[in-house]
């Protein structure tokens, strides 16, 4: 099959992409009006819904229930709405398979490199980019889900070889699909005409030789997404971090570095109260 083949079960879904790539050109350019951005986001009754649950949670506690779409995206704040409108559109990809071993483990991971990476860019100099990296790092794995749409059962092999042997998700899925997800999910966030940041991200983590004019911010998001496969894929059996010894050189880090950081950073995460709203709502 051609790659655009595995790209046609996400024709119709919940949540319409197009949107997603508008907010965040808008919010990227700053050439938008409160107002402008309530009338793009209220054109999609899933993704309102999602902002309002949120709007309304226990991190925002108020004592009046919010009922305006505009009266939440002033309270939550430009970077959070952006945020939030990429993760609903990623959950809406598939969830018909909301109750999988593979949805659970996806977005565990997605959600893990997000949070990781954005945490990283200050800690290795891009500060101003972190919302950018924590997008990225929710995307990066993006061309999973067309593969694992296609076929749950054999996608589902490769996640057992993978936590099983160790191996690689790019070199099975290439056996398997002739493809792979990373130059699928680079394919399918162009097709939606988003940034190019998050396209290459998608395209070349876990790359050694990045070819990308991104390369710092593509090797932040591949370290976060190897500590958050740590925490979910390898849980019970972790990968040693001199793996990544020599990208950490390229960010001026170590081994020893990383590893009081993964630690440290877990536990901060913990008893964050936005990325529990975020894990809870891709279980919804």
């Amino acid at each position: 099959m051609e790659q655009v083949d595995y790209l046609k079960g996400l024709k119709n879904l919940p949540i319409n992409p197009a949107i997603s790539s508008k907010v965040l050109e808008m919010i990227e350019k700053q050439d938008f009006s409160f107002k402008h951005l309530e009338t793009l986001i209220s054109a999609d009754p899933g993704l309102t819904t999602k902002i309002l649950r949120i709007a309304n949670s226990a991190l925002y506690a108020r004592q009046n229930k919010i009922t305006k779409l505009q009266t939440a995206i002033s309270l939550l704040g430009l970077n959070t709405i952006k945020n939030l409108v990429i993760l609903v559109t990623g959950t809406s990809l598939f969830k018909q398979h909301t109750g999988s071993w593979f949805y659970h483990l996806f977005w565990q991971h997605s959600l893990d490199t997000a949070f990781i990476a954005k945490d990283m860019a200050g800690n290795c100099g891009l500060p101003d980019q972190s919302e950018e990296l924590f997008i990225a790092g929710l995307l990066h794995n993006v061309g999973q889900i067309p593969l694992y749409l296609h076929k749950p059962e054999a996608y589902d092999s490769i996640v057992k070889m993978v936590i099983q042997e160790g191996r690689r998700f790019s070199e099975l899925e290439q056996n398997i699909y002739g493809t792979n997800h990373r130059d699928l999910g680079g394919l399918l966030l162009s097709q939606w005409n988003f940034p190019a940041l998050f396209c290459d991200c998608a395209r070349e983590h876990g790359n050694i030789n990045i070819t990308s004019s991104w390369k710092k911010q593509i090797l932040i998001v591949s370290n976060a997404s190897f500590i958050a496969s740590n925490w979910s894929y390898f849980e019970k059996n972790p990968k040693d971090y001199q793996l990544l010894e020599a990208q950490l050189k390229q960010l001026g880090r170590d081994v020893a570095s990383i590893r009081t950081y993964e630690g440290e950073y877990r536990s901060i995460l913990a008893r964050d109260s936005f990325y529990k709203e975020c894990i809870q709502l891709v279980k919804e």
